[in-house]
């Protein structure tokens, strides 16, 4: 056998093998990059029942931007329909329409990118009657509420957040 056809056919097989393990390189190195830009939204409930202070945060607390595709607020199951913020006020007084309360509320519109390791505060309820209520009946209140979200990463991999999944009853 000549030896041109053997080196030949050798640096064939050479070449082909770092094709394919370059090819299967980049596979791994697009799978890795899928996972480490995942985004992971999850709610943070905290409160100073002392002042009669209690909210609910919306966090990513994974490695990628969250792009919103809905966000919906439902109160005993059922979905509260408004614009914006409306349904977030209109939850909050189908769940305490006795107290007397100041709120703040944000809405993420579709569309909206939430960046890793960001926080959105969805509400801040202040109780500001003479007898505040207690911190067992507001918590218990606000867990009739929940929270579902519709987002997905950047690269069009979609997930979907429910608060309900959260609770500690589920």
């Amino acid at each position: 056998m000549n030896w041109e056809i053997i080196t030949g056919v050798a640096s064939s097989i050479i070449a082909l093998c770092a094709l394919v393990f370059s090819m299967w390189q980049g596979v791994q190195a697009r799978k890795h990059n899928r996972i480490s830009f995942r985004p992971h939204l999850t709610t943070w409930a905290h409160n100073e029942h002392t002042k009669g202070i209690y909210a609910v945060d919306l966090l990513n607390n994974g490695l990628g931007p969250a792009v919103i595709k809905s966000f919906t607020i439902k109160v005993d199951g059922k979905k509260i329909s408004g614009e914006g913020t409306e349904p977030i006020d209109k939850a909050i007084k189908i769940l305490f329409p006795n107290e007397k309360f100041n709120a703040h509320y944000a809405y993420l519109g579709e569309k909206y990118a939430m960046g890793a390791k960001d926080k959105c505060r969805v509400v801040i309820i202040q109780f500001y009657d003479e007898k505040l209520p207690s911190s067992d009946y507001v918590e218990h209140t606000i867990n009739r509420a929940d929270l579902e979200v519709e987002y997905e990463s950047f690269y069009g991999e979609k997930f979907f957040f429910n608060s309900a999944d959260e609770k500690p009853n589920n």
